[in-house]
Formats: C-alpha cells, sequence, structure tokens
C-alpha cells in the first residue's frame, strides 16, 4: 500500500499530465506489498508500466500479477553498471523457512525473495532471527546482467523521460539512481527504500539529488524525491486538496 505522501503526489501527477509512465527498480512479483500496484490497477487505462527485477524465479510471477495491464513491459536485469552483477538470495528450498512475522499472509515466495541483495551481509542479518537455517546452505549466488537504466528503456522502446521511479534494492537503492542518468531520463518522482542505506551514503544521496533540483521528504524508512522543475505548486496544490478530501471522509465514518 502506497505511504499517504507518495499516493498523494502520483495521484497528483495523473490528474496533471492524465497519463503517466511509470518504472519499478526492483519489482519482485509486482504485487504484495509493491506500494504502486493498486495505482496501476484502478488506472490501467492511464498508466504505463516498466517492470524491472533481476531475479528470474520472479518473471513468471510479475508476467501474471500484470497479465491484465495493457501497457506494461519487463525486464529480467539489474540497474546498475553496465556487465555482470552478483545477487545473494535464499535458495526456493528454504522459502517456507523465512517467514517472518512481517510476511503473515503473504505468499511463500514473498519474504524470502523480498530481501534479495547485492550484498550478502544484508541476507546473514535477515537469517540471524531464523536460527534453523544455515546461511551457507540457504544462500545462493546469482549473477545477473546490469545495464544502465536509459539502456533498459532504450532497449523496451521505452518513453523518455519517465515520470515515477519506484525502487526496491535492498540497500543498494543509491547505485541505482546513480545509474539512472537523471539528466535524460528526469522523473518528476523518486521514491526508494532508504532504511537499508548507511547513513554516510544517504548524506551522499541526498547531496547528489540536491545537485540534481530535488527535494526529499523522508517517510518512515523511505524517502520520495519530488523534481523541481515540475510544476510543484500544482502538484501541492493537488496534494492539500486531495488530503484534506481524504481526511473529511475519515471523520465522516
Amino acid at each position: 500500500m502506497m505511504s499517504k505522501p507518495y499516493s498523494i503526489a502520483v495521484e497528483a501527477l495523473l490528474r496533471i499530465k492524465h497519463k503517466i509512465d511509470i518504472v519499478v527498480v526492483g519489482a519482485n512479483d509486482g504485487m504484495v506489498n509493491d506500494p504502486i500496484y493498486e495505482f496501476c490497477m484502478k488506472n490501467s487505462d492511464k498508466s504505463s508500466i516498466c517492470l524491472i527485477e533481476p531475479n528470474p524465479t520472479l518473471i513468471p510471477y510479475l508476467r501474471e500479477n500484470y497479465s491484465s495491464h495493457p501497457s506494461h513491459k519487463i525486464a529480467n536485469c539489474a540497474v546498475g553498471k553496465d556487465g555482470i552483477l552478483t545477487l545473494y538470495a535464499i535458495k526456493e528450498e528454504f522459502w517456507q523457512d523465512f517467514q517472518p512475522d512481517y510476511a503473515k499472509g503473504w505468499p511463500v515466495h514473498r519474504a524470502s525473495t523480498g530481501i534479495t541483495s547485492a550484498s550478502r551481509e544484508h541476507i546473514e542479518q535477515a537469517l540471524a532471527s531464523h536460527p534453523n537455517i544455515n546461511p551457507e546452505e540457504a544462500i545462493v549466488a546469482l549473477d545477473v546482467p546490469s545495464k544502465a537504466l536509459e539502456t533498459i528503456l532504450l532497449e523496451l522502446s521505452w518513453q523518455i523521460p519517465i515520470d515515477v521511479l519506484q525502487i526496491d534494492a535492498e540497500g543498494h537503492d543509491d547505485s541505482v539512481i546513480y545509474a539512472s542518468n537523471l539528466q535524460l531520463t528526469k522523473p518528476a518522482l523518486i521514491y526508494f527504500e532508504s532504511r537499508h542505506i548507511p547513513a554516510d551514503r544517504i548524506q551522499l544521496l541526498l547531496a547528489y539529488l540536491s545537485s540534481h533540483n530535488y527535494r526529499t521528504y523522508e517517510i518512515g524508512g523511505d524517502t520520495l524525491a519530488v523534481n523541481g522543475r515540475t510544476n510543484l505548486r500544482y502538484i501541492y496544490l493537488n496534494g492539500i486538496v486531495m488530503f484534506f478530501a481524504w481526511a473529511w471522509k475519515l471523520l465522516k465514518r
């Protein structure tokens, strides 16, 4: 489910443009615990979505979950420096054993594949709360193709610039942003998971975004960056109206 500020910003952007292009990096299965899924399904005639997922195991889930969306494309690769990127994942035979409390009600694949990362340490830390799982047996290295975002979009004949860039890269969201050529892709909104990025790298990333004219807002463990070249007054005006409309509905219940 979308955080309220992200939801407000995306809905406002749709009001301005009437149809928006969305790129999701680290799409996983595209549906479970994904902040943009419901919006895209509700506005399938007003959105185009590019789903980028490096783990080949998840591509069939993506295809199924977006089969009814008329304007979607899927890329099975990572966003980063051109070449091969090594990711670390939990082997499928251990998925059933890794079911943390936050994943109650999720399909068995979601939690395990959701922590796939370029950092083996990230996986080991997640497994530390599951002493029944031996990391040496459960973790597998995946070598996946890595490309700059603009390269992927050009290969898919995707429109550039884009409107929304959503990232969930388990501690490497900053690397994705650096490989996204913001001067070319110019997303109006960037929404990324910042909680797993070390403080020193977060500061560098925020400075980088500021240098590209983005204003950033921390939302729990995530960050929303708004392009200063976007018509911010219009976004904020629509956002305020939508927020108070939402609050009014709650009060009237």
